[in-house]
């Protein structure tokens, strides 16, 4: 007679794997596009797709098992193993963050047809959960809040056009708080700067808006926890993403706006 297996058993095997796997958290967005899926699945797997809304250059291996490739011209670049891929609803990827024992990063990009429009979740786990990592956590609930609306600017507006970007960092000595107030104080770079009104606030971490003079260019202002200090560092940023004829404009405002960052932050340095 074959012997049944031990249903308690087999069920204390998995607790015991539950409770001994890394506690982790999760960093979620989620938009609506006035876009059909097909075109946000591009915009999500396509090299060139993804450098007209998401990082400065990209690279795609497409295919589950393939990887895609993307970098900001910093130490922000990397390549992520892509762990699903089912077109045109369901990418998945991963990376690892850290040599050692840290779990590797996943994301999860769900996407979902709504009459001619498509919901956007992503999803990004994999989070150690002790304090050292809250700012990273925020950091990442605040860049799906800017990329994702990145994504609908470029897919509503400007889809097919590609893109010019204004980006600079400032890597100082200074807490949010204090990084904030100087860049919000008069004669700094204003409460609306390029007369652009802001669509999301969170300070003293980000500020974001679309700049309708310059045909609907999008622009982040704020501070971010620095990947290679050790020393508490943070790094001021300025984001400018513009398409089409606006791109013209962008060498100049890059000129003032480097200049503003050196005025505001002398005790920092350029990254």
């Amino acid at each position: 007679m074959r012997k049944e297996p031990d249903a308690s058993r087999e069920e204390s095997k998995h607790d015991r794997a539950v409770k001994e796997r890394p506690a982790t958290r999760a960093a979620k967005g989620e938009i609506e596009i006035e876009a059909p899926v097909e075109a946000v699945w591009k915009a999500l797997t396509d090299a060139r797709e993804l450098e007209r809304w998401f990082p400065l250059d990209a690279r795609v291996e497409p295919g589950e098992g393939g990887s895609i490739w993307m970098s900001w011209r910093n130490e922000y670049e990397g390549e992520s193993k892509i762990l699903k891929w089912d077109p045109p609803r369901h990418l998945r990827t991963t990376w690892e963050m850290h040599e050692g024992d840290q779990p590797p990063q996943v994301t999860d990009y769900r996407l979902e047809s709504k009459g001619g429009r498509t919901i956007v979740r992503v999803v990004t786990s994999g989070f150690p959960t002790d304090a050292a990592w809250d700012d990273w956590v925020q950091g990442t609930v605040d860049g799906w809040a800017f990329e994702l609306r990145s994504l609908k600017e470029y897919l509503e507006r400007h889809r097919g056009q590609d893109r010019d970007v204004v980006y600079l960092r400032r890597r100082v000595p200074l807490g949010a708080e204090e990084i904030w107030k100087r860049m919000a104080a008069p004669g700094a770079l204003g409460s609306k700067p390029l007369g652009a009104e802001p669509i999301f606030e969170a300070p003293p971490r980000q500020w974001t808006a679309v700049v309708e003079k310059l045909d609907g260019a999008l622009l982040r202002a704020g501070s971010d926890p620095c990947a290679t200090s050790e020393t508490g560092e943070r790094d001021v940023t300025l984001w400018l993403s513009a398409w089409g004829d606006a791109r013209e404009h962008l060498p100049a405002i890059r000129e003032d706006w480097a200049a503003t960052l050196e005025r505001l932050y002398p005790e920092g340095r350029e990254v």
